[in-house]
């Protein structure tokens, strides 16, 4: 914890965490010493005996915002004052992507959840973070949306190279899930359609980290046809539809996804709330997480909760708001 200047505890915010930890060493602990996330076509997770008992904390877009990240965190109890793990061995947190982008902190926040993910394994909790989007645009040297300071990186190509397939960024990042299953839970960053559902997950991840790798090495442009997960609408990272289409249409789609994945609920980001709340829809089987926490967005602070017995609850400033009981 850190102390204040008149004595007392005070949060870590995301200035007096780049003062404590961006220096040199950082880029080697990333590398070397930061820990690898469980390999993404592991089962361990879809395991119900395993994980029956835990909470689930799930987060949306972050957005390059390291004090709102920190905030959330902090509100949704799964980092003390200080920045470090503090959901002990019961708890697991889901980032459903799109860390990165629009604000000033990617560096820093990549590097935190590296940190977040170690200090989570060795209280025997778990740190999951999704691939969204804007992570792939930027392996893919898309930076439409990139608005960051200067000196985060030195030049464009300083950048392309960071988040390379050989980069410490991309390489960390390249093998990151896509979606992962948490007993009766589904997470993904965009939507998994019956196109996707179709198959089983662990097939899912492997072929959108095989998409993935070729697109980078591309010598073309690129079509949806020849790479449908980085580029196709449909894809689990870009799907919007559950949300954009009407209730009936979306919710009998996402049903049946459902009953192929033997799920009952979708957890999901990337489409903005603009009410700054997590959104139900269907009943409670679809859960829209992007609040737009980063300031860059919204500043809309959130963070889901699924409880053991599945009583589920949206995290705000102001409080609890209880969603379903499925």
């Amino acid at each position: 914890m850190l102390i204040g200047d008149d004595g007392g505890a005070r949060p870590l915010n995301g200035h007096l965490f780049r003062a404590r930890c961006w220096d040199a060493n950082r880029v080697n602990y990333y590398v070397n010493y930061a820990p690898k996330h469980e390999d993404p076509n592991s089962q361990t997770f879809r395991k119900t005996s395993e994980l029956a008992k835990r909470r689930i904390v799930a987060v949306g877009d972050l957005h390059g915002d390291m004090d709102s990240a920190l905030s959330v965190l902090r509100m949704a109890r799964v980092i003390d004052n200080s920045g470090r793990w503090s959901g002990g061995s019961n708890t697991v947190l889901v980032q459903t992507g799109n860390i990165i982008d629009y604000g000033p902190d990617t560096k820093d926040l990549l590097t935190f959840f590296a940190q977040l993910v170690q200090e989570a394994n060795r209280a025997g909790g778990r740190v999951i973070q999704l691939l969204g989007n804007h992570e792939i645009m930027n392996m893919a040297h898309d930076l439409r949306f990139v608005r960051e300071r200067s000196d985060e990186f030195l030049s464009p190509e300083s950048r392309a190279t960071t988040f390379s397939s050989t980069g410490y960024l991309g390489f960390r990042l390249s093998n990151l899930p896509v979606v992962r299953q948490i007993n009766d839970t589904v997470f993904v960053h965009g939507g998994i359609t019956l196109r996707w559902a179709d198959n089983d997950i662990q097939v899912i991840n492997q072929y959108a980290k095989a998409q993935l790798d070729s697109y980078i090495k591309r010598k073309d442009t690129g079509t949806a046809a020849r790479y449908p997960f980085v580029l196709d609408e449909s894809s689990p990272i870009h799907y919007d539809g559950y949300l954009e289409d009407p209730e009936r249409v979306a919710c009998e789609a996402l049903q049946r996804v459902l009953l192929a994945m033997g799920v009952k609920r979708m957890v999901v980001g990337h489409t903005l709330q603009e009410s700054g709340k997590i959104y139900s829809r269907c009943n409670g089987r679809l859960l829209a997480i992007n609040t737009g926490i980063s300031r860059a967005i919204q500043g809309k602070h959130s963070a889901l909760e699924i409880l053991p017995g599945n009583s589920i609850n949206a995290i705000y400033p102001s409080g609890l708001d209880n969603l379903a009981n499925l």
